[in-house]
């Protein structure tokens, strides 16, 4: 049921969801206040939006939902400041107790956020990048604050915004690209000087205050997320400007300032005049000078009448390819771009953008000053001037997230049989075998540099330079590993590379580093290991090296098809459907009805904790030699990283004094949730762990 208490200080109201028939139906009110949320975000009801915000702050199910969500990522298990305090909390041990208490400091204003610890990781242009590193338990709060604030913002959010946004990538953003700049004349590179270091708290969260949300709770929760503690090793201090990198609840942040320069950028009235979306107006200029004069059409039709129809075509055509090349080199545009026929488009991830302007030089430095005046006055941010380029896409070439953007030429091309020098289709009477000039129209291309990302793989060792060549090599790094762990390593390196630049127009420059570089570096790594010879790796795996034990196939590099690139060249999709608040839980918030807090333990059925490992592999590679750790390989076995036991029984896998007590009790608790396993295997281990105590048993009798 849902209780109200009035509550004169502090908030308006709080609430708390205490279902009486079991905790899956709390975990499915959740789910559908969540997607009334959003609901009552689209219609702006900022009260009722309010009401529910309270709710699900005090909601204990709402929490363990957001634990669910961040349990199994990699690194959420790391100590933020109780590493320097020598005693590191991570979510190991985490009862339902705990969010209970949770629930209840955020709702009456006693939660605090711990401070965040700071380290500096390099970048690959030079200089560092300092990275936020916050308690485990405290980003179950950012996971909770995330999850709102994307419900009340998505839907808010235009379509030149991608990044940090569920079901857009890079490659969809290229995909817009494609679709809004067929050609494109200038550029606009756009970089914001330190934009997550640099956000202003009160500027950002009186946009979230004016356009989202209003309670006071939530707010004060934002604001402790924000000016949080930070602690590095010679320093510590208060965050008063930006937001730490590294946190939940920065990217959602991000989105929600810049949606800001997103409005002003396509709807601003400041812009207004270079959003005409008139097309561009053939130059008179160049239509009257590739147009034949009397004396022209005279001389020719005297070549129709003295040497023939042929030798009248051919005349026609040598003279409009002589005067396109004459308006080429006097530089006579096509086509004019002035006055009101200016136009431009604007394509935003994350921090980094990209205007395509049609019109002049002069237009896009007023444009980039305008933008720039924006960023200082409204959201205190600085555009980079020297970083924001602006390029001639028809001599140079642009750069946005990795790949080259430029303009093709305009070159004489002489394919349409169907058209004639004067301009008049006749298929009949004209000779099949004449085609007649014309004027191929410049579009916008895509592509990658082979030489950059050739380098970056030098830097790591897997590609060697010299004498002015690229050459494939032994990567040293990964020679302890078995042979098909390097096979695997290495192709989810190269094929991610493929991958992502296999979108580019030169999709074949990333075939190759596939099917080339990326081969020839396994072969010459296996035989650096086996001290052999490459062709000899290669007669003994095969060409695509593919590496057996027995019948099995433990590992395959293969080799990648043209068809496989070709369909990474997709249209843009129109049609991105925001994940509703259901498919947000089930996918993103684990799923509510496996959720394991309020289970007993799992070997005594005593209530229980929650036990955590980063990885159960490495945590089993790691044991003394020789030793059988029975907990583990049943972890291992039931493919999970957290199970729950009671606090005696968790002190004992930590001190490594538990030897399978009660084994078969943690495989019938899982088989009665309906959690699947090998029951074969969980059979051998029960039998393996019985069987010294059995013998022991048998020994004292004796």
């Amino acid at each position: 049921m849902l209780k109200a208490y009035n509550r004169p200080k502090g908030t308006d109201f709080f609430a708390r969801n205490m279902s009486t028939n079991g905790p899956i139906r709390s975990f499915e009110l959740i789910t559908t206040k969540l997607s009334e949320l959003k609901e009552v975000s689209t219609k702006n009801d900022i009260d009722e939006v309010n009401n529910i915000v309270i709710l699900l702050l005090g909601s204990p199910e709402f929490w363990i939902l957001c634990y669910d969500a961040i349990k199994s990522n990699p690194g959420v298990s790391s100590p933020g400041e109780s590493l320097f305090l020598g005693n590191p909390k991570t979510l190991d041990g985490i009862d339902i107790i705990f969010f209970e208490k949770l629930a209840k400091k955020i709702c009456n204003g006693s939660f605090r956020f711990g401070p965040t610890r700071k380290i500096d990781i390099p970048k690959p242009q030079g200089g560092t990048r300092p990275l936020g590193i916050a308690d485990s338990r405290d980003k179950i709060v950012q996971k909770g604050i995330a999850v709102i604030l994307e419900q009340l913002s998505e839907h808010r959010f235009i379509e030149p915004s991608f990044g940090f946004r569920r079901g857009r990538s890079c490659h969809d953003a290229l995909s817009y690209i494609r679709k809004k700049v067929p050609s494109g004349m200038w550029a606009i590179e756009g970089d914001i000087s330190k934009c997550f270091d640099r956000f202003d708290h009160k500027a950002l969260v009186s946009v979230i205050r004016k356009k989202y949300i209003t309670q006071q709770v939530f707010i004060d929760l934002l604001y402790k997320a924000l000016k949080v503690k930070i602690i590095a090793l010679n320093s510590s201090f208060i965050n008063k400007i930006g937001t730490p990198q590294g946190s939940v609840v920065s990217p959602i942040l991000c989105n929600i300032y810049l949606h800001e320069l997103d409005l002003f950028i396509t709807g601003g009235e400041t812009l207004a005049k270079y959003r005409s979306s008139k097309a561009a107006t053939q130059n008179p200029e160049f239509a009257k000078r590739l147009k034949l004069t009397k004396e022209e059409l005279l001389t020719a039709e005297s070549v129709k009448r003295d040497k023939g129809k042929w030798k009248y075509w051919k005349h026609l055509h040598k003279l409009r390819v002589t005067k396109f090349k004459r308006l080429k080199e006097e530089n006579v545009p096509r086509l004019l771009y002035k006055g009101m026929n200016r136009r431009y488009a604007y394509v935003r991830y994350v921090d980094d953008f990209i205007i395509f302007v049609w019109g002049t030089k002069n237009d896009c430095i007023e444009f980039r000053k305008i933008v720039k005046n924006f960023l200082k006055s409204n959201l205190r941010l600085d555009l980079n001037i020297e970083k924001t380029q602006i390029t001639d896409l028809r001599k140079n070439k642009a750069t946005f997230l990795g790949f080259q953007l430029w303009q093709s030429p305009a070159k004489l091309l002489s394919k349409k049989k169907d058209v004639n020098p004067l301009g008049k289709i006749d298929r009949v009477k004209m000779n099949s075998k004449f085609r007649g000039a014309t004027m191929q129209t410049p579009r916008l291309r895509i592509t990658f540099s082979m030489e950059s990302i050739l380098r970056k793989l030098v830097d790591k060792g897997m590609v060697r330079f010299k004498i002015g060549k690229f050459h494939p090599t032994s990567y040293k790094a990964v020679l302890q590993y078995d042979i098909p762990n390097i096979v695997n390593y290495l192709k989810k390196v190269f094929r991610g590379i493929a991958n992502y630049y296999g979108y580019a127009h030169n999709w074949y420059d990333a075939k190759s580093l596939y099917n080339y570089f990326g081969k020839y570096c396994v072969a010459m790594t296996i035989a650096h290991k086996t001290k052999s010879k490459t062709t000899k790796v290669f007669k003994k795996y095969g060409e695509n090296l593919e590496i057996k034990d027995g019948d099995k196939i433990l590992a395959n590099f293969g080799t990648l098809s043209n068809k496989s690139f070709k369909k990474g060249l997709t249209k843009y999709r129109e049609d991105f459907t925001v994940i509703n608040a259901e498919k947000l839980l089930l996918q993103h918030l684990g799923t509510a009805k496996k959720s394991m807090l309020s289970w007993p333990c799992v070997i005594c059925g005593e209530p229980a904790e929650m036990h955590h490992i980063n990885h159960v592999r490495n945590a089993i590679e790691n044991k003394k030699p020789g030793s059988f750790d029975a907990y583990l390989e049943s972890m291992r076995l039931l493919n999970r990283k957290t199970l729950p036991v009671c606090k005696k029984h968790h002190n004992m896998i930590h001190r490594d004094e538990y030897d399978g007590e009660s084994l078969k009790n943690l495989f019938t608790s899982f088989k009665k949730k309906r959690i699947g396993f090998n029951k074969k295997k969980a059979l051998a281990l029960i039998d393996r762990v019985e069987a010294p105590s059995v013998t022991n048993k048998t020994e004292q009798k004796k």
